[in-house]
């Protein structure tokens, strides 16, 4: 299973799926549908927001594939006990890519991650087929969305994993970071600023 970790908030992760809506062409669906409704494509940032306030524990979930590398996602409909519900709708497969929205509790913020099988995993474990995937076509999406991470996005390094602007102005007495069974605060030795993380402003073209 290849994972990148990553810190965010709301608007960080706002900031990803937009680069992910824009720049990429994956479909992306709610991984797992609401009880007794049917599964839903989202197709923008601003569909987000609509549904952030349905979100289980604060995070979402979220699955997506590219018809470049699969075209066969399942959605597999199952039943639930009838004090809960009739079924839920999920969005299965080998080729899919999973966003999962970390949570915040008892004033920590759990780690968010993209995540995918890669070939050697999924020829191994998965219990999905794997015949239609195209993986040089999966490594390169994964690719670019690794990079936007780590390059566009980050202000700062935890060990491995990339910290978003949002979720690094908000540590603070009040907020803290849980990664490698430990709590880390802004100015954990752990914690890397990433050099000229600030923008910076461009010169004018004729100036006068």
């Amino acid at each position: 299973m290849a994972q990148l970790d990553f810190f965010g908030l709301d608007e960080d992760f706002y900031s990803l799926m937009q680069f992910v809506f824009s720049e990429t062409d994956l479909i992306v669906y709610e991984a797992y549908s609401r009880i007794d409704h049917e599964i839903r494509k989202l197709s923008s940032v601003d569909d987000l927001r609509s549904i952030a306030h349905e979100r289980k524990g604060g995070c979402f979930l979220l699955r997506s594939w590219s018809p470049t590398v699969t075209n066969s996602p399942i959605f597999r409909t199952f039943a639930l006990r009838p004090e809960i519900g009739g079924h839920r709708t999920s969005l299965e497969g080998s080729g899919l890519m999973q966003f999962a929205q970390g949570r915040i509790e008892s004033g920590l913020l759990h780690s968010s991650s993209f995540s995918h099988w890669n070939e050697a995993g999924a020829l191994q474990r998965s219990a999905l087929p794997t015949e239609d995937i195209d993986w040089h076509a999966m490594r390169l999406i994964s690719g670019r969305i690794h990079r936007h991470v780590r390059n566009k996005l980050a202000v700062a390094k935890l060990y491995s994993a990339s910290v978003l602007p949002g979720a690094y102005e908000a540590l603070g007495p009040g907020l803290g970071i849980w990664y490698g069974a430990e709590e880390h605060r802004r100015d954990s030795e752990s914690m890397i600023e990433r050099p000229n993380s600030s923008p910076k402003p461009r010169p004018l073209r004729n100036p006068t």
